[in-house]
């Protein structure tokens, strides 16, 4: 037997049950999606270059001594360079094989890393490096983080104001309003470095050796821009 107070508490609960189980109601007006993009050109201002000392020999001990001896000095004087960061980097000493597989001498090497926005005393020091026997490995163009970011910032504030200006002339037409902003996503800009082509090649120790020249060009940033946009009548 269901008791008055029982039954009302029941009533109360079906009763508001089916309310709470009906789904949220969608967004008044309609729906706008904007996309947009804006790009500059800037020269790139940044090179990196890596040079790579090898050596090679039967016994193992003697390569490595090389190599470190070598590189000791390579970074040295690279640390004296103003302007110009420096890191080492890819140590690797193997033994090579020949075709049947029976050891023939120890190879070693070591990489060295410079970057600079002087391209000037960069690439003096590329030649002065490779005059010292380091084989130049790669040469290479590209924004410097901070030209890239600063050119972001003013990428996004110019693709904003676009996607905010043909809302308005959208909604302006159709008589309506922009409601608001309903989603928004703005990509991140990205500027591939460019290589700089050349014959690579391991210089005599000692030699005179003139610096590599580069042409580095320029690069494009963008910026793209999709919005949701909610328009609504005009009241």
């Amino acid at each position: 037997m269901i008791r008055p107070a029982s039954l009302a508490a029941a009533l109360l609960v079906a009763a508001v049950a089916p309310v709470c189980a009906q789904p949220a109601p969608p967004p008044s007006g309609t729906a706008l999606t904007l996309s947009t993009h804006a790009d500059k050109t800037l020269p790139r201002d940044q090179l990196e270059a890596e040079l790579r000392v090898d050596a090679m020999d039967a016994n193992a001990a003697r390569v490595q001594a090389d190599v470190n001896r070598r590189m000791a000095a390579a970074l040295a004087h690279a640390k004296t360079v103003a302007g110009v960061t420096v890191e080492t980097t890819g140590y690797s000493v193997y033994q090579e094989r020949d075709a049947k597989g029976n050891p023939t001498r120890w190879h070693g090497s070591q990489a060295l890393r410079v970057k600079s926005g002087d391209f000037a005393a960069l690439l003096n020091l590329v030649g002065t490096l490779q005059g010292q026997g380091l084989a130049l490995s790669s040469l290479t163009a590209e924004l410097s983080p901070a030209a890239a970011k600063a050119a972001q910032d003013e990428l996004t504030d110019t693709a904003l104001k676009d996607i905010r200006a043909r809302a308005d002339r959208i909604a302006a037409t159709l008589g309506t309003h922009v409601e608001r902003y309903a989603e928004l996503r703005v990509g991140n800009a990205s500027v591939p470095p460019m290589p700089i082509r050349f014959m690579a090649a391991a210089a005599p120790a000692s030699s005179s050796m003139p610096p590599p020249v580069a042409a580095t060009g320029d690069a494009t940033v963008s910026v793209n821009v999709d919005a949701t946009v909610l328009l609504a009548p005009v009241r």
